[in-house]
């Protein structure tokens, strides 16, 4: 009776698997990181179609790649996926920007309630200094940093709480929040007022969570009422855009 073959032992060796999963993360990140800042810097308006066979000439990815980041872009709206017409970079309307923008409100003013016992000069002293650096960044024109600073106040006034669930239902929120500044936007204007965001945090550490409450309510209101609609969508060139990110 002949005995059955032994198993051949693996070439591969065990952890290989697990280093090209880690690659294609890392080029799936990249690539979204890349999309995510040229929005946030306007080189991306809204509306605009994300041609696949562009992206991946200009990327250096396969297309495999590129449709699981657009997943990803999809699931956190910042571009919307259409039966037979691909990919484009989110077109909110007015009505669901004042939805995002209502939402925020609630959301923000329980928060600045709640720190009524929390917020001290020690507590709010890392956020006065990103402040420092907001208003910096939009003095020298750096758009896109300006951008991420701005919603970046809001969630380590938000993080002040500690309540990690609260801060990623913001998170979300505020980068919807930034596509529609990308789409209503005037040219050089101050939609998140930093000159705002130092009263909101004077109010607290002065221990009056009313006033910060109505502050942090006409900030959100203000920004929202401050944006206009551009209906019209340049034509990008891709691969230009992003020949440098392969």
């Amino acid at each position: 009776m002949s005995r059955p073959p032994k198993n051949k032992p693996s070439l591969a060796r065990p952890e290989a698997a697990g280093d090209a999963s880690q690659t294609e993360l890392a080029e799936e990140n990249r690539v979204r990181h890349a999309i995510v800042e040229a929005v946030l810097a306007h080189r991306l308006p809204p509306g605009t179609r994300l041609v696949e066979s562009r992206l991946c000439e200009a990327f250096g990815v396969n297309r495999s790649l590129l449709r699981r980041v657009f997943v990803r872009l999809a699931g956190e709206k910042v571009i919307e996926l259409q039966h037979n017409r691909g990919a484009t970079i989110a077109q909110p309307g007015p009505q669901e920007m004042h939805q995002v923008f209502e939402a925020r409100q609630l959301i923000e003013s329980g928060i600045i309630r709640s720190l009524s016992q929390k917020a001290t000069p020690k507590t709010l002293a890392a956020i006065r200094s990103l402040v420092a650096e907001e208003r910096a960044a939009y003095l020298a024109g750096e758009w896109s940093n300006w951008v991420r600073l701005s919603g970046e106040y809001h969630l380590q006034v938000a993080r002040l709480l500690g309540n990690t669930e609260l801060e990623d239902i913001l998170r979300s929120l505020i980068a919807r929040t930034t596509l529609m500044i990308a789409l209503y936007d005037s040219p050089g204007s101050n939609v998140c007022s930093f000159d705002e965001h130092i009263e909101i945090l004077d109010a607290l550490e002065g221990g009056d969570s009313e006033q910060a409450c109505r502050l942090m309510s006409h900030h959100l209101h203000g920004a929202e009422v401050k944006l206009r609609r551009d209906t019209a969508t340049p034509e990008v060139d891709l691969v230009a855009l992003f020949s440098n990110a392969a």
